[in-house]
C-alpha cells in the first residue's frame, strides 16, 4: 500500500515538471488525473477494509451455524505467515460469547483457515472459554 501511494506520489510530480516544461498538457488535465488518482486510491483502501472484515464475519456465522451462540466481540491475529499464493492461513480468534446470563471470553487458537476462490472455509478447532 505505501509502495503504491509512493508511486503515484512521484507520477503526479513527474506529470507535474511535464506539465511545466511542456505547455500542451492543460490545467483540467492534470485536474481530472489527480481527480482519477484519488478515486483509485479511495478504491484500493475501501476493498482493503472489506476483505479485513471478511474472516471475521465468517467465523461469527460459522460459530453461530456450529453452535448456536452469537459472538459480541471479536478479535483475530494470523499466526503464520506464507507466501502470498498460499491458500492456508493459521489465526488466533479471542471472542466474547453469552450464554444464559453469563458473559465468557473464548480463545480459538491455530484455526486453521483454508482460503477457496473467494470464499473461506475454517477447520475444527478447541476453544477455551472462562467466565468474564
Amino acid at each position: 500500500m505505501q509502495i503504491l501511494i509512493f508511486s503515484l506520489v512521484i507520477l503526479a510530480i513527474l506529470t507535474y515538471l511535464i506539465y511545466k516544461i511542456k505547455k500542451s498538457i492543460t490545467q483540467k488535465d492534470i485536474i481530472i488525473f489527480f481527480v482519477a488518482v484519488g478515486l483509485i486510491i479511495a478504491f484500493i483502501v475501501y476493498n482493503s477494509k472489506v476483505q479485513e472484515e471478511k474472516l471475521p464475519n465468517v467465523f461469527k456465522e460459522n460459530y453461530l451455524q456450529e453452535k448456536n451462540i452469537e459472538i459480541l466481540k471479536l478479535s483475530s491475529t494470523q499466526v503464520n505467515f506464507e507466501v502470498l499464493s498460499s491458500t492456508r492461513s493459521i489465526y488466533d480468534f479471542i471472542y466474547i460469547i453469552k450464554k444464559g446470563n453469563q458473559e465468557y471470553v473464548c480463545e480459538a487458537k491455530n484455526v486453521e483457515v483454508l482460503l477457496i476462490e473467494d470464499e473461506y472455509v475454517i477447520k475444527e478447532y478447541k476453544e477455551e472459554c472462562k467466565l468474564k
